[in-house]
Parts: structure tokens; sequence; C-alpha cells
């Protein structure tokens, strides 16, 4: 089969997984031009391209490489089963389960993946957010799986290990269009930190309440003891449209080489963030934009239509990867 060029001014992390994703699903070799000069310009997300190549290496999913500036994956029919899956200190195994979970979805028996290493990545998303926010909304279209988190494993540590199954999709009548939001109430919060000060998560605690307008009371200072690694994670959960969102932010504490790089200001953009994302979802009932991309394709292969989502540029770029891809 030809290969699909894709070929993006500045594509993201996310559109890349997604693109590998929607290609292994689709047994269509894949090229993703100016891939290599993403990675030149965030490294950071080089180790979880290293990993992902590994991990469809193993099983038996495909050759991944960098090949003159380019991503080139040349994906191979994935069979059901036990996976066990390892992510480096400085990736993710959040990602890894997102990378293959469309294609183990489609199979026709049930598989289990066993992860160990990072958790809790500020390049991913939390356990928490696939398991409360992500999963719930494919379980609606058909798309059934779970996610156990056994321990918590850190960015620049690994160590954590999670645990996922993914079920053959049952072909239930999916809704007609994307479901609105619409308005929705903050239910709650919840700060996670390990092997730091729990000033910092005091802190924390203190200026999502008065951002949020929230009761202290109603979030949690939650010290994990079995973890590996230090970490602080925040989430914020919202009940809009009957669905819980979980907003989320994982604090980066550590850049690539382990080096120490969390400050002030980086502490102040992260509860910006989180507010930001929680008030739009809270009052204009518009669903975070990392969610909004997580879902697009699977709305679309269920037949779902997406024209009531925000039309964000970063959303429309999978928009347009999924019009090539499926």
């Amino acid at each position: 089969m030809q290969s699909a060029v894709l070929d993006y001014d500045a594509p993201d992390w996310l559109l890349i997984r997604q693109a590998l994703s929607l290609a292994l699903l689709r047994a269509r070799p894949v090229t993703i031009g100016r891939g290599g000069a993403f990675l030149d310009g965030a490294p950071a997300y080089r180790p979880l391209l290293e990993d992902a190549a590994r991990t469809l290496a193993s099983a038996g999913a495909g050759r991944l490489a960098l090949d003159r500036g380019a991503i080139v994956f040349e994906p191979a029919a994935v069979s059901p089963g036990r996976f066990r899956i390892e992510s480096g200190a400085f990736s993710s195994a959040v990602e890894l389960l997102l990378l293959l979970a469309p294609a183990l979805l489609h199979c026709g028996f049930r598989s289990v993946l066993e992860c160990t290493g990072v958790t809790h990545s500020p390049y991913s998303c939390p356990t928490a957010y696939v398991r409360e926010d992500l999963l719930p909304r494919l379980e609606r279209l058909g798309f059934c799986g779970s996610l156990a988190l056994k321990r918590f494993g850190f960015y620049g540590s690994g160590g954590g290990i999670l645990e996922s199954r993914l079920y053959p999709r049952e072909q239930a009548a999916a809704p007609a269009a994307a479901p609105a939001a619409g308005p929705g109430r903050i239910a709650g919060a919840r700060i996670y930190i390990a092997r730091l000060n729990t000033e910092l998560a005091e802190q924390e605690k203190l200026m999502l309440a008065d951002r949020l307008d929230l009761d202290p009371g109603a979030v949690s200072i939650i010290e994990v003891a079995d973890a590996a690694g230090a970490g602080n994670s925040i989430q914020v959960y919202v009940d809009a449209g009957g669905a819980r969102s979980v907003v989320f932010r994982e604090m980066k504490l550590y850049d690539e080489s382990g080096a120490i790089v969390f400050a002030e200001e980086a502490l102040a953009d992260g509860i910006a963030g989180i507010t930001a994302e929680a008030e739009a979802l809270v009052h204009d009932g518009i669903l975070p934009e990392r969610t909004v991309r997580e879902i697009i394709p699977y709305l679309l292969i269920a037949g779902v239509g997406i024209d009531s989502l925000p039309d964000t540029p970063a959303a429309r770029l999978t928009r347009e990867l999924c019009a090539r891809l499926l």
C-alpha cells in the first residue's frame, strides 16, 4: 500500500502519535515530514518516539524510524493478547497505551497491557484523566476499556505500574453527533504530591480555591507514599453535560537531562491553565482542547458528527489527519 505522506508546518507530539495510531489501525504506511525537525526543536519528546518504536517492534506491529528528517512508520497487523510495555524514565507509559489503543480496540479479542515506567508525565496525561474522563467518553461510542494504577511513577524516575484492558468494540448505536458539554459545575480537585515538601501542595490548594471560587475543603491533598521519584499532579473535576471532565497539569520538576527546572512561574502558569480550562467548561461548555483532539478519531470511526466540537487550530490538524488516514 502506498505510504501516506503528511507534511505539516508545525506538527506537535499529539498529532504525531495520532498519525502512528491511525496508520497502525488502517495498516497503512505513513511518512511524517518535518517530524525530525519537531524533535530537534522539542528534544524532550525524543524518548517518547524511541519508546514508541521499541513498543511497536516488540508487539510485532511494524517498524518506526527517523529517515532523513522524516518519521517513517511501516505498520504490521497487530494481534490481541497480553503486552508487557516499559517506558523510559523520561517518557510516558500512558502515551504507549494511547498509541496502541485504537488498533487493539478493533481486534476480535481482549488485550491486556501491563505497563511499567512513567505514569505521570508533563508530556502526557495522568492516569486519572484516562480512567475517569477519556475511557467513559469512548465507552459511549462502543469502545470499552479499563485502567488501573498500581503504583505512581513520576517523570524522571519511572518505576510506576498500570494495567489496562481493551475489549473488542461493541457495535452499539452511537449518538448522531458529539454531545455538547453544556454549562457545568466544579465537583472538586485533587493534588497529588510525592517526595516534596507538602507546603507546595498547600500553596496550590489555596491558589486553586481562590481562582476557582472553591471551598478549600473541596480540594484534597494526597501525599503518595508508594511512588517512584518525586512528583506533583493537579487535577480538577468538572461535571458538565452528563459527563465528568478532568482538567489537569503535571508540574514539570525535571528536564530530559534530569536537571531540576521547577520554578514559581511554572506553578503560576499551571494554575492559570487549569483555571482557564475549568472556567471555559463550567461557564461556556467548552471542552479542553486535549480532550477534543483525543476523541475526534473515535467519533469519526463511530460515524459521529463532530461539528459541535471547538474548531481550534490544533483540533483542525487532528481533523485533517483523520480525513487523510480514516
